[in-house]
């Protein structure tokens, strides 16, 4: 899909208010009380389907106009997450300084509208989400990782749920495992689900994740399950999701909305 799939059409609203309008001529040139009336009837009628075609079209030019400032700017979308690792350490810094400024300027409305687009923009929501610490968004987060709609935004929710850092944040991420470590036929975010559960008990002190990782659990069983995997440890997942949080941690500095210090698994990153 290219970029060009966001622009819209606006001939449909404009078909719509040329054929209201003739309509409306075409009736008043009725000159009776009768005509009158069925004038203002066609009126009372047309005008909700003109307005909301005409709300359609203003809510679609505020969607584009977002997807420009925070999804598609910098080439936002496909920077965050694993690219930044690859990044030059003075151009990774500058790109998360910006998105720590683009954390701080979006507001809550905006991010529900990023979060109710494609797979580009949920993913971008996620990291802002993240860097300003927006926990409001926790039970959204929640439901599009269990639901799993699309692609490549699933690690994004996960680093997201390990920076809020709390208990609560332990849930989705249990119920996403409890589901998908139970089909091995998919390979979505079981990787990044378990980093950031892991991530999260090293800092809560708990042990969420053992269950999962006991000798032929769930763990095993989707590893071992068609089609074959990758095999890497545990402990690397929680490390990569770790380096994630330190890079969301860095442009939280950039951010209004201070968040807490990194947990100690990413304080070595250099950002």
């Amino acid at each position: 899909m290219t970029l060009l799939s966001w622009e819209f059409d606006r001939r449909p609203v404009i078909l719509l208010r040329a054929a209201s309008a003739v309509v409306l001529r075409c009736a008043v040139l009725i000159d009776t009380e009768t005509g009158r009336r069925q004038t203002r009837s066609l009126v009372r009628r047309l005008r909700p389907y003109e307005d909301a075609a005409m709300h359609n079209a203003d809510d679609e030019a505020e969607r584009l106009e977002l997807i420009r400032r925070y999804v598609t700017s910098d080439r936002r979308y496909l920077r965050v997450g694993g690219a930044l690792v690859g990044m030059r350490q003075r151009e990774r810094a500058e790109f998360l300084r910006n998105l720590g400024k683009a954390a701080d300027e979006i507001s809550p409305r905006e991010l529900g509208m990023l979060f109710d687009g494609g797979w580009r923009e949920r993913k971008t929501a996620a990291w802002l989400v993240a860097v300003a610490g927006r926990t409001e968004f926790r039970q959204r987060l929640g439901e599009l990782l269990l639901a799993s709609e699309g692609p490549y935004a699933g690690q994004a929710y996960c680093v997201a749920l390990a920076t809020f850092g709390t208990s609560a944040d332990v849930a989705p991420l249990v119920a996403y495992l409890d589901r998908y470590l139970r089909r091995p036929d998919l390979y979505y975010d079981q990787e990044a689900a378990l980093g950031a559960l892991l991530l999260l008990d090293a800092k809560l002190g708990t042990d969420h994740a053992a269950r999962f990782l006991a000798t032929n659990g769930l763990w095993q069983q989707w590893i071992d399950g068609p089609p074959s995997k990758e095999r890497e440890t545990p402990d690397s997942y929680r490390e990569f999701i770790g380096l994630l949080y330190a890079f969301a941690d860095a442009a939280a500095q950039h951010c209004s909305t201070t968040r807490r210090g990194v947990t100690a698994g990413s304080q070595s990153a250099r950002v």
